[in-house]
């Protein structure tokens, strides 16, 4: 069921508020990352005859992932874009351009559509694309198979195990062959440093974050939609104007 031109003006003012604060969350939330992208696994065993130490122990889970932020962002807009484009698209006086994208017809779009959807590329979704969190490029990362992140779309690195170690230091007397001419003379001490193995660790990291070639992937498309509006707008501007006559009468009206 179609809604009417005065529904979609109720509707607007309240999806702009929402649609800017979700922008505003998106863009602190992947500027500041929050630790929601990372995880990781740490654990610690110690070697017999040494003390536990429970802080080289630690687990945290991805909370979320890029691509489930992205799915969200899309299903959460689609009636503010609806909304507000629709009422462009009533408002218009009926000029249109077509719009192509890499070759490609999105179909016929008035000029207000266009200008609306310029508008909104040139606001804070630009910025929330840059900062779309991205992996550690030097670590090796492969599609997780721990079973409690299901299928979601969560990276680990191998696993990193190795030993804490410590030092110990104890000092020994040498024997000095001398010390029956002196008798008196102190002895003479060294100090002998082992390095010993305290315990054994593994670590283990996890993300939810997409690669600097996705990111640029999606950027690519951004400016494509983009150069595609900028010249629908520039075909849809080379129409031939319709002269109004609207000024004229309020101007002559209202000094007559």
């Amino acid at each position: 069921m179609r809604k009417t031109q005065s529904v979609l003006l109720g509707l607007r003012e309240k999806l702009e508020k929402t649609f800017q604060g979700m922008l505003d969350d998106y863009l602190s939330k992947f500027k500041n990352k929050q630790g929601i992208f990372q995880g990781w696994n740490k654990t610690y065993t110690p070697m017999e005859g040494f003390a536990d130490d429970p802080t080289k122990r630690s687990f945290q889970r991805v909370s979320g992932t890029v691509s489930e932020q992205l799915e969200w962002f899309k299903e959460n807009t689609e009636d503010y874009f609806k909304t507000v484009l629709s009422i462009e698209k009533t408002n218009s006086t009926g000029i249109k351009a077509e719009l192509f994208v890499e070759g490609v017809s999105w179909g016929e779009y008035t000029v207000l559509e266009l200008l609306r959807l310029k508008t909104i590329l040139d606001g804070k979704l630009k910025a929330i694309i840059g900062e779309l969190p991205i992996r550690d490029e030097k670590v090796i990362w492969t599609k997780t198979t721990k079973d409690y992140y299901g299928d979601r779309n969560v990276w680990e690195t191998p696993i990193v195990s190795g030993f804490t170690k410590t030092t110990l230091k104890r000092t020994e007397i040498v024997h000095d062959p001398h010390i029956k001419d002196a008798p008196n003379r102190p002895p003479v001490s060294v100090q002998i440093e082992l390095q010993v193995n305290t315990g054994e660790f593994e670590e283990q990291r996890f993300s939810g974050e997409i690669t600097m070639l996705e990111r640029a992937k999606i950027i690519a498309r951004y400016d494509k939609v983009y150069t595609g509006i900028i010249e629908a707008l520039e075909t849809a501007n080379s129409v031939e104007t319709v002269e109004s006559d609207l000024g004229t009468k309020f101007i002559n009206y209202l000094f007559k």
